[in-house]
């Protein structure tokens, strides 16, 4: 993965979550160049998991128009079969993937926030959405890291960072990746630190 790959999926996960049309257009002039299509949807979908469906089906909006203006072909991947089962699975192995070391007392602290946070982030979050065919793991993290920054949820983007390390991306490409984004949003203060904490 190139450096300006890393920041464009960083950069789009940011804008869909942002909520921001011109912004989002922008992102998308960027990654158009470098990141499959096919790519481009699954990270606006993924978003639905930490911005909601508003943000995300808006940002599907700004995508139509923008392939439109483009004379772009569309590649959506088809939905899968309901598989909660399989989803489940997967998902558990994303999860660990992810959060390595920390799987097992990350469940125990969402069991305790909520009885259903466990069982919703493996199947819903890691199986049904995060494990969908496209993009492999690593870029999913940046994605969602992009997402994080965006909507300034600190716990989360800390954990998704460590995640997008765990998933196989080089410490000092997300680093260049996320500082570039976290910049053009006011947030450059604290990705430094959090970044500054995976050492």
């Amino acid at each position: 993965m190139t450096a300006a790959e890393a920041a464009a999926i960083v950069g789009l996960g940011a804008a869909v979550a942002e909520g921001d049309g011109d912004r989002l257009l922008a992102a998308l002039d960027q990654a158009g160049e470098i990141v499959p299509a096919d790519h481009i949807e699954e990270y606006l979908l993924q978003t639905y998991l930490f911005a909601g469906f508003p943000r995300t089906i808006n940002a599907f909006f700004t995508l139509q128009a923008w392939a439109a203006r483009r004379s772009a072909p569309r590649a959506a991947r088809p939905v899968e079969p309901d598989a909660p089962n399989e989803w489940r699975a997967r998902g558990e192995r994303l999860c660990r993937l992810v959060y390595a070391e920390n799987y097992e007392a990350l469940q125990r602290r969402l069991e305790r926030l909520h009885p259903a946070l466990p069982e919703w982030t493996l199947v819903e979050g890691y199986g049904k959405v995060l494990s969908r065919p496209g993009p492999d793991p690593a870029r999913r993290e940046l994605a969602a890291v992009g997402a994080l920054i965006a909507m300034g949820a600190e716990r989360q983007l800390a954990a998704h960072l460590r995640g997008a390390i765990n998933a196989g991306v080089a410490p000092g490409l997300l680093g260049g990746a996320v500082r570039s984004v976290a910049a053009m949003r006011g947030d450059g203060l604290l990705v430094d630190k959090l970044l500054e904490s995976l050492r």
